[in-house]
């Protein structure tokens, strides 16, 4: 396993659709590498219908330059890991092309298997030409608090200077009060607000903190709700559903 010479991989299918929707769906899961399984794309197509869904925000996700799409929906891929047959690492779908996209690799690197995470930056714009940032982020886990907050402190530095609507979501890895202060503090830094789920039991927990977490601003959260689904992850999906209220120019 080695880190990707090339982190950012986007899929070739390309929608007519450009725009996200002003009411839009959106899922956030840490898939643990089962992405490629059968029963994955069944069950996000579902959930394309019921909810409805028009951003997926994956971490720990498998991808490879084959990768067609993600359920039908186009992506873009940062990956942290290169597998013998694929990639490893973070990956954001939409129902619209997106308009530009990152990747930001840490320079930390998680301790025994020394592999760095991903965070994947990509822009998208809603009808009425206003941007939107998506920010699916895969935090640094088995290194020091030091190192945590100094990647949360890059990240911030990288993406601040956006003033427009944003999301960042993902697993964060804040299994420890220290580790939950820095992400309050970077989060506030930027104006987020966290988006709490309905049946926070489903919610992926170590030592009690909850991992999976989506934070908004300049949008409206509707709902969110955690989602039980064992059968493909260790970690259960968040479902949320947002409005831009701006929608005319």
């Amino acid at each position: 396993m080695l880190t990707p010479a090339t982190p950012l991989i986007q899929s070739p299918v390309f929608f007519e659709k450009t725009v996200i929707p002003d009411n839009f769906g959106l899922l956030c899961w840490n898939i643990h590498k089962e992405n490629l399984r059968p029963g994955f794309s069944e069950q996000i197509r579902e959930w394309k219908k019921d909810p409805g869904l028009d951003l997926i925000l994956l971490q720990e996700a498998r991808f490879s330059d084959q990768l067609f799409s993600i359920a039908g929906f186009p992506y873009v891929a940062a990956a942290n890991l290169r597998l013998p047959f694929s990639y490893s690492g973070v990956v954001t779908a939409a129902n619209a092309d997106p308009h530009a996209s990152h990747s930001h690799m840490t320079l930390a690197k998680e301790a025994r298997i020394f592999t760095p995470k991903n965070t994947l930056v990509t822009l998208y714009r809603f009808k009425n030409k206003a941007p939107l940032m998506v920010v699916n982020v895969h935090a640094i886990n088995f290194r020091s608090l030091a190192w945590y907050q100094w990647e949360l402190t890059r990240l911030s530095a990288l993406i601040r200077g956006y003033k427009g609507a944003m999301i960042v979501a993902g697993d964060f890895n804040c299994w420890r009060k220290s580790r939950k202060k820095i992400l309050d503090d970077f989060t506030g830094l930027l104006g987020l607000s966290y988006a709490s789920p309905k049946n926070k039991r489903h919610v992926k927990k170590w030592f009690g903190f909850q991992l999976d977490r989506i934070y908004s601003r300049g949008i409206v959260l509707k709902d969110i709700r955690a989602l039980r689904c064992k059968e493909l992850s260790d970690h259960n999906p968040i479902i949320a559903r947002f409005e831009h209220q701006n929608s005319e120019l």
